[in-house]
């Protein structure tokens, strides 16, 4: 049996692929909010802002999660210091609510490792506390990925994860609950109406609706958000941890936006198993009923046009080497 052809993995430090802390990498994560909150384990993050002021200090990003609780992220390139263990002690004594803290550090000192499991182990459960190394990974000479290694949190962590996730008690929880059932409803009887090869089948409280298109792994997947204002179709492979999906219907690229008949967003997620190509309705909002008929019409026509250029291209797909290669990794 032939041998694999593998690749060498090369790992760059935070200020090789980034270059500044405060200028580069605080703007890129607010941006890339998921990328953390996967490695986590935290459904959701939702950005509320940048260099925002607590006390005499600035927080570099503060966001929220998925019950509307305060998630304070403090970012650092080098190792750890006093300084900045002070000043996250500082945001979290600010807060009156439950907190979630987060400490990106390229790299942690022992003695603040330490620190961070005794305040994890030392305050109350409205208290959380994170310790993550960032770097970034690339085989030979690939586009470098993000690497989020999370060697500090809660000993309870993945039990309250779960109890998180399920729980639909808070006021801010149980309204985005109520937009997104209220949208997709709604979106279900328009399509009963104008398109009934979409079918909305059950209540959804997600922000995403995923509809096939004839290959399993890969679906026609409807999105709306709030907090950014939009809404957008997108073809979502979800089993392409090697690009070689995306990869092939890029190489059709030029066509396939003619036949589209607008320009896609492609992206990789490289590093996510899946990836996706997305096309937005930007500066909208899904939760004024009033623009259902604009955002509801909007969706199924790009849904179609998604079908009618994919559907095609979807089942010629050759995903078996990145398969194989998957495999022999394990």
């Amino acid at each position: 049996m032939p041998q694999p052809q593998l690749g060498r993995l090369v790992t760059l430090s935070a200020q090789e692929v980034w270059g500044n802390e405060a200028h580069v990498f605080t703007p890129w994560l607010s941006q890339n909010l998921d990328l953390l909150a996967e490695a986590l384990q935290i459904d959701e993050l939702e950005l509320q802002g940048t260099e925002v002021p607590a006390g005499d200090f600035r927080l570099d990003i503060l966001a929220e999660d998925s019950e509307g609780n305060p998630v304070l992220i403090e970012n650092q390139f080098g190792a750890t210091d006093h300084r900045h263990l002070g000043q996250l002690i500082s945001y979290v004594a600010s807060q009156n609510r439950k907190a979630t803290t987060i400490w990106v550090a390229e790299r942690f000192k022992d003695d603040h490792r330490a620190a961070i499991d005794w305040l994890n182990a030392n305050t109350g459960e409205d208290y959380s506390f994170f310790a993550v190394e960032i770097e970034a990974l690339r085989i030979g000479d690939s586009i470098p990925a993000p690497f989020f290694d999370v060697v500090a949190k809660p000993n309870s962590w993945t039990k309250t994860v779960r109890s998180t996730s399920s729980a639909s008690g808070s006021a801010r929880d149980a309204e985005r609950h109520q937009v997104r059932l209220a949208f997709w409803s709604a979106f279900a009887q328009y399509l009963r109406d104008h398109d009934r090869s979409f079918v909305i089948r059950r209540e959804n409280r997600d922000h995403w609706y995923e509809f096939p298109i004839g290959r399993s792994g890969i679906v026609i997947s409807d999105t709306i958000s709030t907090q950014k204002k939009r809404v957008g179709v997108e073809l979502y492979l979800s089993r392409d941890p090697f690009k070689s999906g995306i990869r092939q219907l890029a190489g059709d690229r030029e066509r396939i936006e003619a036949e589209f008949g607008a320009t896609l967003d492609w992206q990789e997620l490289p590093n996510k198993r899946a990836s996706r190509i997305a096309h937005f309705l930007p500066d909208v909002d899904p939760a004024d009923a009033g623009q259902y008929p604009v955002l509801h019409a909007w969706m199924l026509d790009n849904m179609q046009r998604f079908r009618r250029v994919f559907a095609g291209r979807v089942k010629d797909l050759d995903l078996e080497a990145g398969d194989e290669a998957e495999d022999t990794s394990d």
